[in-house]
This record gives C-alpha cells, structure tokens and sequence, in this order.
C-alpha cells in the first residue's frame, strides 16, 4: 500500500498539537485522522535523522494512546544523538496492518510538513508490529530507510493470515529474538537469502517474548544506522547485553523480601518490580518455585517462571525481566488491575516454607 503525499495531506483532520520545552527538546502530541500521536524533536533538529517505535498488539481496551518517556535511557541517548522520535497509537487498538501502515505514512509526512525533511528513517516494532515491520520492508520499502523487528510473529503458509510474509525484504532489516521464539526469524533469514536485501538476525540469549533492555535496542540501532551509512552489516550477531548495575534497594526480613513496583505498563496489566533477579536466587527462589506476593496487604500466590505461557491463562506468573528486574503478570490478564498497583508501591515477596 502505498499513499499519495498530496491525498495523505488532505486526510489528516482535526488535528491538535500541543508543544513544550523539555530537556531542550520540543514534544508535539495531537491527532491526525483520529490517530493519537507524540513526537520529540531534539533542540536545533537538522540531522533528518528519525526514529519510529511501533507498539504491537494492545487489547481494545487498552488505553488508546502514543506515549514513550523521552528520560528513558533509550529514547534519552538517542535524542543526545541527534534522532527526532515519533510514535502513534493508530485509529483504534488491535491488529490492521493496512491501517497501521498508512497511520505510519501519515506521521512521516507530518513530521516532514512540520518539523523539517526527514533524510533516514529507521522504525523499530515489537510482537504483531515486528511482523509489521517486514511487512513493510517487503511492500512499503519508500516509507522508512530500514526496520527493526523485535519478536516477530512469522508464517509463510496462509497468505490470509496477519504473520504472512513472503521473505523479501527490499530494505535493510534486522530481527531481534528472544531463543524462545528463534526457529521464525531463523527461517524467515535463511529464506530471504536471495531477497532483494538480505536481513540480518541478532538472537538474544535468552527466553521470553520481546524480553529485550534498552542497551540491546540502542546496539541494535547503531548497528542499523551503520548498515544505512555504509552499506556493512554482520548476517548474524549475538545481540544480548547488560544493563548498567543498579542499587535495588532490597530489603531482607526474615522470610520475606521487600522492594517497590518501579514502573508499570498499563497496556498490558504488567509491573516491574525492583528486585534484581539474583536476590531472588540469594533468597532461596529458583525457577519452578512459588511464592506469595503481599500487596496492599493482599496476598497472591505466584509461580517464578521464565515467561507469561508457563501458567495458564489468568494464573500469576513473575519471571526475570532483560532490564535485571522482575516483572509480575498474570497470563492474558492485567497483575496492574488485580492488585491495584501504581509505581512506587511497596511490594513484598514472602517464602514458602516446605
């Protein structure tokens, strides 16, 4: 699919932007066709240089919005960088490739008409977004300079369904993956071998679903950028890194250890709790255990996996999460909305006694 400048122009309605001063950075958010949408744009913006994050899949409930922290470190280091970031939160929630694709044109052309020329694009999606992304490489090559696509849902079987690809990419694409979910993008780079543009592939060394840090996401950026600037590129590199260490402050109490919910993710129901992965094997909990999680003074008993499928759906799960934290979910349910938690909250991991 692709969409006439002129005609996308015409479309975008109603729009309302706002804009502020932050860090010596512009944010810009409004709407364009009723797509919610937010860009950041670095003070004195003149490098062309432009960065999409792409979400995947939310539930129709979910709330319908384009936001990223800019103080993120990832989205902080490649603002100093000199990258102008956009997002947008589509029409509505759920899974349209066609739509998403022209919801993407759509803010590219507005961050042209707005800001200034966009000279590279580089768009990075994760989960049904991560199959956006090919899509897009393989059909729309004139809306972005190159793709990431983190945890890519792939099928080559069923051309009706929404993870059909054909392998051939006609951009430069890299595939991230976690080894839980490796065999696709595996497939998907041994069959594109003779594509117009061959893609690469960066396994983490891990398992989970887009399990991935925010030093693998900027490694994996400047190793596109590279690709764009010089034409080099390694077929295949271990992408895992560390995050930087952390004072957890983490707290021991006889059988109990105690720490706070450090960030949330409302679209998902998911929290991130500040323990590091390795205080919780110091306190005895190895994968396969139980445990209670205390909140509010409510308690849940929850099962210390390596991802959300090692429960069946609605039972809690808590598993390491690629940034040395843990993060507590309830399989397709929200943990968030259970147990009412917000970032800050104190939260505490009691023992079981055989």
């Amino acid at each position: 699919m692709k969409v006439n400048l002129a005609l996308s122009f015409l479309m975008i309605s109603f729009l309302f932007v706002t804009s502020m001063a932050a860090q010596d950075n512009d944010v810009i958010t409004g709407t364009i066709e009723g797509a919610p949408f937010k860009v950041v744009v670095p003070e004195n913006w003149d490098s062309g240089k432009v960065f999409f994050h792409v979400h995947g899949w939310r539930p129709a409930d979910a709330p319908h919005v384009a936001d990223f922290d800019p103080d993120d470190p990832f989205y902080r280091a490649i603002l100093e960088e000199g990258w102008a970031i956009g997002r947008t939160a589509f029409l509505k929630n759920g899974v349209d490739h066609n739509a998403h694709t022209k919801a993407l044109y759509d803010l590219k052309y507005w961050i042209e008409e707005n800001t200034g020329s966009v000279q590279k694009l580089i768009m990075e999606g994760e989960s049904t977004a991560g199959t956006l992304m090919l899509r897009i490489a393989e059909q729309n090559p004139d809306l972005a300079d190159g793709v990431i696509a983190k945890g890519a849902f792939i099928s080559f079987e069923d051309e009706t369904h929404d993870s059909y690809l054909k392998a051939s990419p006609r951009i430069p694409a890299i595939l991230m993956s976690n080894l839980t979910e490796l065999e696709g993008p595996l497939a998907y780079v041994t069959k594109a071998q003779s594509a117009a543009t061959v893609p690469a592939l960066r396994p983490l060394m891990r398992v989970g679903h887009v399990n991935v840090n925010w030093v693998e996401r900027l490694a994996a950026l400047e190793a596109m950028n590279l690709w764009l600037d010089t034409g080099s590129f390694e077929p295949i590199t271990d992408g895992t890194r560390e995050v930087p260490a952390r004072e957890t402050g983490t707290v021991l109490q006889d059988n109990t250890i105690k720490n706070r919910v450090i960030n949330i993710n409302p679209f998902y129901g998911n929290a991130f709790l500040g323990f590091h992965p390795a205080e919780l094997e110091e306190f005895g909990l190895k994968y396969g255990d139980d445990f209670i999680i205390e909140v509010h003074g409510r308690k849940w008993r929850v099962y210390y996996g390596q991802s959300y499928g090692d429960v069946p759906i609605g039972d809690w799960v808590a598993f390491p999460a690629a940034n040395d934290t843990i993060l507590l979910a309830r399989n397709h349910r929200s943990a968030v909305e259970t147990a009412k938690l917000m970032t800050g909250d104190p939260v505490n991991i009691i023992r079981l006694e055989n």
